[in-house]
């Protein structure tokens, strides 16, 4: 019973595992923390705190799509008895303590709203409804009311709260959330109707089974992507013109098909074509590998086109330990950072010293959405077939080509303005490269291009931020454009720059990342050797001495799971002195081990650390915690009697 050996191992680690031993940190990523709306906020201890355990940003809500927690110009007040200004004493205090503030703001919710803006909102026809004819308001499953986002009234409330923000606040950032439908059954409203037939050229005879169900709702789904995409565009669009060095952001939907398909959402397309500097994928789960699946099918979709700091559920977590063990099993699937949701929430806030001294110890800065434009694109032997996705072959040459910085005026120009110039880098990704490319066009430089002077050094590190070799450095002025080739290492890595931007204002430091890729020998890419391997761990499970150890646990019933290229579902089951085994699933299994199909042949052949996996998350041991610990104590006590 081969398994065996890979997973008891890891079992046993468990009992090793302390705070200290495998909690580490990580330099240049954003770590940050949601927090909901409110008013009388301790700002300045607030950003003292988050400043004193490592923590780099703040996402405050001060906004919905009724109200505002500020004195706004677009938007009713929340509380209009209230004096002063809660938002500005918020920025105040971010600047005082180093503390980057992104103001998230609920998009098209009304939470909040009174009853007669609504029943103004209702007269008016700018309320979504669903199939039914229902407000969302009745729906249970969504509970307040939603804007219309066909509705061009509703659009330029959108747009003007957003961009007031930036024009009159010195913030870092927006964030949109909820920039999507509350779901798939969304917006089905006389004004969508006649919108939708305006817009695309269509006769619809059928409303609504025409465009839900009908040849018609491949064309609707588009439209309604269209509606959410064309008003972040321009919403990203004005708040740059206002604030050229604003960040713009969204809190995404994890789930990439539903968040595109049902809701709309195609935050994907988005961070590939510019329109929001990162995103935060609002992950939040309890169950580490179901994070890292995660955070890797939104890194491969990303294709390193924009930083992703992976959302975290914080709020769900009973124990600092979980939180930790998400952070750096977030880190190790390749997220660029995490925002953990809420700060006011669980237990949240009096776990920030803690995790000042295992996963936030080292300095966060640079953010890796503060860098000039650049461009990553690889190339070469090790992206040649069998590889495929973010499979390379390890020991063949990568090529990596950097493009750093900003084209130089052209020298008949007349002294080409800043954004001109930023314009002049725009360019599509090349979808002729067989691996991710890393582009970021929005940004401009803030003084003459001549005066930017780029230094740095390019390395190639593992998701976690180790180093595993220096390829080079650099000193330049303005642009830096090189191509290097290095032999791809085995398991996870990915290409980074470290730099430094210096200027006549002084000098800022800057970290790019490229997307996660993962160096497999050329002979363990074949799939059906693989799925070959895990046949024969199956067929030899009840026959092999380890079995020994679930022997003594009877009755019991075992899951494998092995995900990915070449996996598979096997089950072992010990009961009255006999064993059974079986492909598939077994019903209501007391322990199921979870790893990568390619992971369990690596941990079988002793090429791959167990603890280093389970620290990665990598490999789940999912069951009850007494029947666990049974399985730990009876391997130790196996392993004690053969030695």
């Amino acid at each position: 019973m081969r398994q065996l050996r890979v997973v008891l191992p890891v079992l046993i680690s468990l009992l090793a595992i302390t705070l200290p031993t495998f909690a580490q940190s990580r330099r240049a990523e954003l770590r940050g923390v949601w927090m909901g709306s409110g008013y009388d906020r301790d700002w300045p201890t607030i950003m003292q705190s988050l400043k004193d355990n490592g923590f780099s940003a703040l996402f405050p809500n001060f906004s919905t799509g009724a109200v505002a927690y500020y004195p706004s110009q677009v938007l009713p007040a929340r509380d209009p008895s209230r004096s002063g200004d809660e938002l500005a004493a918020a920025a105040a205090a971010a600047r005082e303590f180093g503390i980057e503030l992104h103001v998230w703001r609920i998009n098209w919710a009304l939470y909040g709203a009174t009853p007669e803006q609504i029943a103004d909102l209702e007269q008016a026809g700018r309320l979504q409804r669903n199939s039914r004819g229902e407000l969302a308001r009745d729906d249970e499953d969504v509970g307040v009311d939603w804007l219309c986002p066909s509705d061009l009234d509703n659009r330029k409330l959108e747009k003007e709260a957003m961009v007031e923000l930036v024009r009159e606040y010195d913030i870092a950032g927006i964030q949109f959330d909820y920039m999507r439908f509350p779901g798939e059954d969304y917006c089905l409203c006389e004004g969508c109707k006649e919108r939708f037939q305006q817009q695309t050229g269509v006769q619809v005879d059928s409303w609504p089974d025409d465009v839900l169900s009908g040849e018609m709702s491949a064309k609707w789904r588009d439209w309604r992507r269209e509606l959410l995409t064309s008003l972040a565009k321009e919403i990203a669009r004005a708040a740059s013109a206002a604030d050229p060095g604003i960040y713009v952001s969204v809190a995404a939907w994890p789930h990439l098909d539903v968040g595109r398909d049902a809701y709309g959402q195609d935050w994907v397309a988005w961070a590939r074509s510019g329109v929001v500097d990162f995103v935060c994928p609002m992950n939040y789960t309890l169950d580490r590998v179901e994070l890292v699946r995660l955070v890797e099918e939104q890194m491969d979709a990303v294709r390193g086109a924009a930083p992703l700091y992976a959302g975290l559920g914080a709020f769900k977590m009973k124990s600092l330990l979980a939180l930790i063990e998400q952070v750096e099993a977030a880190r190790a699937a390749g997220a660029d950072g995490f925002v953990a949701f809420s700060y006011g929430s669980g237990k949240l806030a009096e776990w920030l010293p803690d995790l000042r001294a295992t996963v936030a110890s080292a300095d966060p800065n640079p953010a890796p959405h503060g860098h000039p434009p650049s461009r990553l694109a690889f190339s070469g032997e090790a992206v040649a077939p069998p590889a495929a996705g973010r499979q390379v072959i390890a020991g063949a040459k990568l090529e990596a080509e950097i493009v750093l910085g900003w084209e130089p005026p052209e020298p008949d120009e007349e002294a080409a303005s800043v954004a001109e110039a930023g314009a002049m880098l725009e360019r599509a990704l090349d979808i002729r490269d067989p691996i991710e490319t890393y582009d970021d066009r929005r940004h401009i430089p803030d003084v003459a291009i001549e005066e930017e002077r780029l230094t740095g050094r390019i390395v190639v590190e593992t998701p976690e931020g180790g180093s595993r070799m220096v390829l080079g450095g650099f000193d330049t002025a303005y642009r830096f454009q090189r191509k290097l080739t290095f032999a791809v290492p085995e398991g996870p890595f990915r290409f980074a720059i470290y730099g430094d931007l210096r200027n006549s204002r002084g000098t800022r430091g800057f970290v790019i990342r490229g997307p996660v890729l993962i160096g497999v020998l050329r002979e363990e890419l074949g799939i059906e050797e693989r799925h070959a391997d895990l046949e024969k761990m199956l067929h030899e499970g009840c026959d092999r001495p380890e079995a020994a150890v679930f022997r003594r646990l009877a009755p019991v019933a075992v899951q494998f799971r092995a995900t990915g290229p070449g996996g598979g579902e096997w089950w072992l089951r010990f009961m009255d002195g006999e064993c059974e085994a079986g492909t598939g699933t077994i019903e209501n299994p007391d322990l199921t081990l979870v790893a990568s199909a390619a992971d369990f042949a690596a941990l079988a052949r002793g090429e791959v650390d167990a603890r280093a996996l389970w620290e990665r998350a990598r490999l789940s041991v999912i069951g009850d915690d007494q029947m666990i610990e049974r399985l730990i104590e009876a391997y130790s006590e196996t392993l004690g009697q053969t030695g």
